[in-house]
């Protein structure tokens, strides 16, 4: 995943998180892809089902697919992984970029990079991270 020049955050853990996709989708820019429903949940409404040509799927923040007005197909505006990081509490990371309730961050410790969802770094990060900040 690309990221930018910006300067980076670095926080603590304060709670564990652990991975439920085993084989998460990877997507590069200017890929086609096929589309699903939007997350029914209010904190996951701007995330939506998107599978690749290979028949892979997972969820993707809209913001990173250009969905055309039908709505079917949509085609990826930069590089994303749906990889998750498994942290526990206390761990070192540091905040990359942020959308839609997560986080894609490094781990100090390993440089191992994935996504987190905002409350496993705290209060203070998540507004940080929501505030528009990356």
């Amino acid at each position: 995943m690309k990221t930018s020049g910006t300067p980076r955050e670095t926080f603590k853990t304060v709670a564990s998180h652990r991975t439920e996709y085993e084989h998460p989708i990877k997507l590069e820019k200017g890929e086609s892809v096929t589309l699903g429903e939007r997350a029914p949940e209010e904190n996951w409404k701007d995330w939506i089902w998107a599978e690749n040509s290979k028949g892979a799927g997972g969820w993707v923040p809209i913001q990173l697919i250009n969905c055309p007005e039908d709505g079917t197909r949509g085609i990826v505006l930069e590089d994303y992984s749906a990889r998750e990081l498994n942290v526990d509490p206390g761990e070192e990371i540091v905040k990359i970029k942020t959308l839609n309730g997560w986080t894609w961050v490094h781990r100090a410790s390993d440089r191992e990079e994935g996504w987190i969802p905002n409350e496993t770094i705290g209060d203070e990060a998540a507004q940080t991270a929501e505030n528009g900040r990356p």
